[in-house]
């Protein structure tokens, strides 16, 4: 499983990792910029990064390939023509990634080490680095040479990462070469190498990212330190259940942390987390994966000494999930016929054991053992104690050479069980003695393993018992107070005896007097430990309203600059058209500047308000209607009737609404009228929890097609459709007297609404 998560992983690299994100231009844009003679640097961007989006798509479907072939050749012979090697190279880069998907490697590299002659003679580091992750990816894992070259080039592009200061480009190429190390089993390198990329992502604020944080915990997890890798594991986790969502990968993530708590003892913990990625890999009908969830839940009920559940789980898998390698099948085969012995069923255990002894010497060494293990205890529980004897001496001899002690335990204890049958009790008590040695060397590490894991928990949980000891404290002092008035009622009760018992009573006041100075000095100290702890949280509180304030200014300047950049693409909107006479290329532009300004308003609303996550619909309603006032001429003959409740909504339902108040405001001022007229804008709730946002004019209505039936389908139209979706409403137009345009959606403000406010404005 980790190899195909490798390859997945290098298959996308790091070449241009947001180019899924972005979305693709239409096909009218694109097909104007093949034909143009001589694209400039943005036009060559665009459909770069077109060719980009085409071959990153799943799957290598023919028309994929070809539109990115496309625009890679206009890329390529543009810049030939041109004279500007840069471009040539990555158009050479572009030719490789596609050629690479079709599987025609020997052109795709020749492509691909001609970029990295253009990029090397011009030194473009950032451009190079992206060549050395492509010219990887024509290097398999499976070879020993290849995995080397691979190796190599991800080192080469690291390096030129860091010069180019491409610091996430970089931890990304970091966490590739970690996974590469994974597959050579180098768990030393990878912790380095993931090390730094966790650093690296740091460093910019940027989440690493659930397969980076559980790669590294199976790197500290091989390496036996189980602190650090419980903390990598828990963060992946963490990652991955915080975005509520599921992705294949998702199943090994649990799987690695399960598989540590199975080799720190916590067999429950593990259990728990493999139930979790098994629904996953169900989801996706990942048969390895389920394979390999399978095998390790049923090791997990072995170690807990439930061989039955751990035989059902093994032949479910063996029918459901049956393996291909050899090595698999037989690895099974011993790990059923195990099952069976130990439940005390050897004829059950052998066909099992004779079906794993065919494939034995194609085993490795580790899996031999265990097979010699197995049939060591099938004779001795059949009383052949000669064989089982030359057995367990064959696994000693592996387990030794390959310092696994627990195999070393099982042959020593089973040599001692044999040669106790034979009446070898000088060998087997030397095989007793040596099977408690690596027992107790079994128990050391398992307590180191514990502690580990105590840290980890200590370190977590150290804030609750914090909170915890205040408790605590607290009671204690609850408890000395009622003690201290069960004292004073006893003195008051006493008074009352008879004088005989005076001098009695009088000495047991004095001693329970010296009792309560002793409790208040006791509840004195307690108060002054109190005192100490209340400062200390009130630091926190402090430092975490000082965050909070931070946080606040942070998304006010974002809103602030979003608003600004928005203006400043207006601006070069309105530049550009004073450049332009094609009246429908004005038209395009005035109207994107209406739109951008509907946008642009509800972040400038954002940042001037208290509440930056509410917009109050009445005011920006309110602005945006005197915007578009001033942005046409003839408009003092239209009167507006603003009907607005006072609706807070948020931001994802204010943009929409924003976007089809601008298209059908926009569309009544340009057609409606041929004189006077009104447009009325309602937006008022209609049921609990639904809103109905209109606007109606008393124009001419829609122009009619041949059959008379209105025509909807303007551009204008067709995006309050998709708004209207994005609310998850319903979009009605109607021509009737006028248009009237009508939009029901779900109102998500929790507030009760106040009584609708009626603003009528008329221009004069």
């Amino acid at each position: 499983m980790n190899r195909l998560l490798l390859l997945s992983c290098c298959m996308i690299g790091c070449l241009l990792p947001c180019l899924a994100q972005k979305q693709l231009p239409s096909y009218t844009v694109l097909q104007q910029l093949i034909k143009k003679e001589r694209p400039d640097t943005t036009e060559m961007r665009i459909l770069r990064d077109a060719g980009y989006t085409y071959v990153m798509r799943p799957g290598t479907a023919r028309a994929d390939m070809d539109s990115a072939a496309l625009y890679a050749g206009k890329v390529l012979t543009s810049s030939i023509k041109a004279g500007d090697k840069v471009w040539e190279g990555q158009g050479c880069l572009l030719y490789s990634n596609i050629l690479r998907e079709q599987q025609i490697t020997a052109k795709g590299r020749e492509y691909a080490l001609k970029a990295k002659d253009i990029f090397e003679k011009y030194q473009q580091k950032a451009y190079l680095a992206d060549t050395y992750i492509e010219l990887a990816n024509y290097y398999g894992v499976e070879a020993s040479e290849d995995l080397d070259k691979r190796i190599s080039y991800y080192k080469d592009a690291i390096k030129l990462y860091k010069e180019a200061g491409l610091k996430e480009k970089q931890a990304h190429t970091l966490y590739m070469l970690g996974d590469l190390y994974n597959v050579t089993y180098d768990f030393k390198l990878l912790t380095e190498a993931l090390s730094q990329s966790v650093a690296l992502y740091d460093e910019i604020k940027v989440e690493p990212g659930a397969d980076v944080y559980s790669l590294l915990g199976t790197g500290y997890n091989r390496l036996g330190d189980f602190g650090n890798a419980l903390k990598y594991s828990l963060l992946a986790v963490k990652v991955i259940e915080s975005i509520k969502d599921t992705m294949d990968a998702h199943a090994t993530v649990y799987n690695r942390l399960a598989l540590l708590y199975y080799y720190m003892g916590e067999h429950d913990e593990a259990l728990k987390y493999y139930q979790k990625a098994w629904p996953i890999a169900l989801k996706f009908t990942d048969t390895t994966a389920l394979r390999t969830i399978s095998v390790n839940i049923a090791a997990c009920y072995a170690a807990m000494k439930r061989p039955d559940k751990a035989l059902s789980v093994m032949k479910e898998a063996e029918r459901s999930y049956p393996p291909k390698d050899i090595g698999e099948k037989t690895w099974m085969s011993v790990f059923i016929a195990g099952c069976y012995m130990d439940l005390k069923q050897p004829a059950a255990a052998l066909p099992y054991i004779r079906q794993a002894r065919k494939n034995r010497d194609q085993l490795p060494d580790m899996l031999q053992a265990s097979l010699d293990d197995l049939d060591a205890r099938y004779y001795l529980e059949n009383g052949d104690y000669t064989k089982s004897h030359q057995l367990g001496l064959n696994v000693i001899a592996i387990a030794l050479k390959a310092k696994n002690l627990k195999l070393q335990s099982t042959a020593h204890i089973d040599l001692f069980r044999a040669d106790s049958a034979m009446g070898n009790y000088k060998e087997a008590l030397e095989h007793y003695r040596q099977y408690t040695i690596v027992k107790d060397s079994l128990f050391n590490i398992a307590k180191a393993r514990q502690i580990s894991t105590l840290q980890v928990q200590f370190e977590t949980k150290q804030q609750q018992q914090s909170i915890e000891l205040l408790t605590r404290t607290s009671q204690l002092q609850s408890a000395a107070l009622d003690k201290a008035r069960f004292v004073r009622n006893a003195i008051i009760t006493g008074a009352g005896i008879l004088a005989i018992m005076l001098a009695i009573m009088l000495a047991l006041v004095y001693n329970r007097y010296h009792l309560k100075l002793r409790s208040n000095r006791q509840l004195e100290q307690k108060q002054d430990e109190i005192n100490e702890k209340n400062q200390s949280l009130q630091h926190l509180i402090t430092s975490q309203n000082k965050l909070l304030g931070e946080k606040e200014w942070l998304v006010k300047e974002i809103h602030h600059r979003v608003k600004n950049n928005l203006q400043i693409v207006m601006s070069l909107l309105n530049t550009q058209a004073a450049f332009l006479d094609d009246k429908d290329a004005l038209n395009a532009i005035r109207e994107s500047r209406y739109r951008m300004q509907a946008i642009s308003l509800i972040h400038q609303k954002l940042y001037q308000s208290e509440n930056m996550a509410i917009i109050d619909m009445s005011a920006y309603i309110k602005d945006l209607v005197e915007f578009l006032k001033d942005g046409f001429s003839g408009v003092n003959k239209i009167r507006f009737d603003l009907q607005i409740a006072p609706v807070n909504l948020d931001v994802s339902q204010s943009v929409p609404i924003g976007l089809i108040l601008n298209e059908a405001i926009t569309n009544a001022i340009k057609y409606a009228f041929t004189g006077n007229g009104i447009i009325m804008i309602s937006l008022q709730e209609t049921s609990p929890g639904q809103l109905s946002l209109i606007i109606a004019d008393n124009g001419v209505g829609l122009p009619a097609d041949d059959n008379n039936q209105p025509r909807k389908q303007s551009m204008g139209m067709m995006l309050m459709e998709t708004l209207a979706e994005q609310l998850e409403g319903t979009l009605n137009i109607q021509s009737k007297d006028g248009v009237i345009v009508t939009v029901r959606f779900k109102y998500q403000e929790k507030q009760a609404l106040a009584v609708p406010v009626e603003v009528e404005e008329e221009v004069l």
